[in-house]
């Protein structure tokens, strides 16, 4: 990649980060495009000449930030240990990395887009397809049904054990969701997310074949 091919990259880069959490805030009617340049550290005509008009970046950071939280959660799930020693551990680690995922910043953001335009602008539920957790849901499907061929898990449907795995690891965030929009202690979420595991292997794990008593 050249020098002013990277440039360009850069500052369209910079721009869609910039845009979307002020869309997020502020919804697509309020956000100015002066702001976003200026948070892009770039002029307010650059963000024109990348993106034609506020409309167009308005659906092409939805677009953008969709793609950014699918490769997170596709990451995260294909890198769930297979082996004997880590599975289970490793399936706690996704739980806490799917709730942390779906309280980020980027996914908060999303969703306030979404929800706040989708009924002015139907075109967006479109450009945005199946959800992000869909995606991913593929993605763990398939690990979720090795685990089960190496005989750790009893997996007959495995898309349903990936929707019901990302349902019960995300089960109390609503209800944890402090008023004041604060932060939640990561503690919090990680035991949320842990029960939610747990619940998950005490209707999925096979169990464990112990040598029969002897007198």
């Amino acid at each position: 990649m050249t020098a002013g091919a990277r440039a360009r990259t850069d500052k369209r880069r910079a721009i869609l980060d910039a845009a979307a959490p002020i869309f997020g805030d502020e919804g697509y009617e309020r956000a100015r495009v002066e702001v976003i340049a200026a948070a892009a550290g770039v002029s307010k005509p650059t963000v024109y000449s990348y993106f034609g008009d506020k409309l167009n970046l308005f659906r092409e950071s939805i677009v953008d930030t969709v793609a950014q939280q699918s490769l997170l959660l596709r990451q995260s799930v294909s890198g769930v240990d297979l082996s004997e020693a880590g599975w289970r551990q490793d399936l706690h680690r996704l739980g806490r990395e799917l709730v942390a995922c779906d309280r980020s910043d980027c996914n908060v953001f999303l969703r306030r887009m979404v929800a706040a335009e989708s009924r002015r602008d139907p075109e967006i539920l479109e450009l945005i397809g199946g959800r992000v957790e869909d995606q991913a849901t593929e993605v763990l499907a398939g690990r979720l049904a090795m685990l089960g061929n190496a005989g750790y898990l009893r997996i007959v449907d495995p898309m349903r054990a990936a929707r019901q795995f990302y349902a019960l690891v995300t089960a109390e965030l609503e209800t944890l969701t402090d008023p004041s929009g604060s932060r939640l202690a990561d503690d919090r979420l990680d035991r949320a997310a842990s029960a939610g595991v747990d619940t998950f292997l005490r209707a999925y794990e096979q169990p464990s074949e112990r040598p029969a008593p002897t007198d």
